[in-house]
């Protein structure tokens, strides 16, 4: 059986020592920088300053103040509890002084003061409950001050829009008893039309009634015969613009 692990292990090693071989032929040496020869002979400015020695200390900085020179001395505060003061200290009565003492009792029912108490006081309520409370009072008031048995005006106004529009309704309708090609005649022209026929009646009647009974001739019965065919005329016209619907033929 072939041990698969040494070999791979040869393996490895086999080219780690490949590649170092590899790096050893081809490494070449440091480059060095270039440098002009112009310069050459110049020293560093940076290595002379540090080349330089250390200046001496200056004569008037003694003559400066310290920190805290003229603070004045530490010192050194010492705290020590403080004690009560026991002079004027209560003092307590003997025991047998309690002999002596005499006590005063009155004749109260308290059972009743204490009902009268509770009856007269005020209940505290938080602001929530009293504020519904005042709400509830207005809405009393209001009903108490309404007219019962009255309808609100909005009522009334609402109905006679209701009746409007109901009547706007039924004349915009079609009549299903309409010939096709008519219309119907509005009421206002309707009227207008019946009150000027029977006025042209009228006014026909009395000229019929001034014409000569006595007098036959050919122009009296002509002019008489006009007027009575005219009449005829009015009275057809008048029994059709007296009915409740009038249509009228529409021009094509």
């Amino acid at each position: 059986m072939k041990n698969h692990l040494s070999e791979n292990v040869r393996r490895m090693r086999q080219i780690q020592k490949q590649c170092k071989q590899k790096e050893r032929e081809t490494q070449q040496p440091v480059k060095v920088l270039w440098k002009s020869d112009k310069y050459s002979g110049v020293q560093s400015r940076i290595k002379e300053e540090l080349e330089k020695p250390p200046l001496p200390p200056r004569p008037h900085s003694a003559t400066f103040l310290r920190a805290h020179s003229r603070s004045g001395p530490i010192v050194k505060l010492e705290s020590r509890p403080c004690t009560p003061d026991f002079t004027d200290k209560l003092s307590v009565p003997p025991a047998s002084s309690a002999n002596d003492v005499k006590l005063i009792r009155h004749n109260f029912d308290f059972i009743k003061v204490n009902g009268c108490s509770a009856k007269h006081s005020k209940i505290q309520r938080p602001p929530s409950l009293t504020a519904l409370d005042e709400l509830r009072k207005k809405d009393d008031d209001r009903m108490a001050d309404y007219e019962f048995g009255e309808v609100p005006k909005y009522l009334k106004h609402r109905k006679e829009q209701w009746k409007r529009n109901e009547e706007e309704r039924i004349a915009n309708t079609p009549d299903p008893s309409m010939p096709p090609g008519h219309r119907a005649l509005p009421e206002n022209e309707r009227r207008e039309t019946l009150d000027l026929l029977k006025k042209r009646e009228q006014e026909l009647l009395k000229e019929l009634a001034s014409l000569p009974i006595g007098v036959d001739t050919a122009r009296v019965r002509n002019k008489r015969k006009e007027i009575e065919g005219k009449l005829a005329e009015l009275e057809e016209a008048v029994k059709i613009f007296a009915r409740p619907k009038v249509f009228v033929r529409v021009d094509p």
